[in-house]
């Protein structure tokens, strides 16, 4: 029986110590993207497709370096095949959705909303939403295929090794 205070019990799910920290490395990558797309579409007048690219880019570089040394709590070289590549891949997917909407959303509206700031506010917008939608899909994609690979393999090893009876091993 666990007495009033005591905090000896099991320990907080690892999804649950992660999530707190992709979420915010996420929000300083999506502030990077999105400044990045309203500065370029708003005020420079590039192009929707251009602005969602160049966003992408911004957000990619934070978001990697935050999830890999800070969420992920990984250290030392950085393995090309084996966290770089799929890291690109995955967020590659949702930044090309992102920006492939977006500039979709900007041609369906381009002659209904003529004025820059309303159209800007609607591609900020819908901009914002694609990251959000795809948020815990690539939230589960990182921890599954890139920064939590090994830990989730040496997991499964532990439980492997407790399910054989002591007899058994060598």
């Amino acid at each position: 029986m666990r007495r009033p205070g005591d905090r000896s019990g099991p320990p907080r799910s690892r999804l649950l110590r992660l999530f707190p920290r992709f979420a915010a490395g996420s929000a300083v990558a999506f502030g990077c993207s999105e400044v990045t797309f309203l500065l370029l579409f708003g005020l420079l007048g590039a192009s929707a497709a251009l602005s969602g690219g160049v966003a992408f880019l911004a957000g990619a570089v934070p978001n990697f370096l935050l999830q890999r040394y800070w969420t992920w709590k990984r250290s030392g070289r950085i393995a090309v095949r084996g966290e770089l590549l799929p890291y690109l891949a995955v967020i590659a997917v949702n930044g090309l959705l992102a920006t492939a909407i977006t500039a979709g959303v900007d041609r369906l509206f381009a002659t209904a909303l003529q004025h820059h700031g309303a159209r800007t506010a609607l591609l900020g917008a819908t901009f914002a939403a694609c990251y959000v939608l795809l948020y815990v899909l690539k939230f589960v994609l990182l921890d599954r295929l890139v920064f939590g690979a090994e830990e989730a393999r040496a997991r499964r090893e532990e439980r492997s090794r407790h399910q054989v009876p002591t007899i058994t091993r060598a």
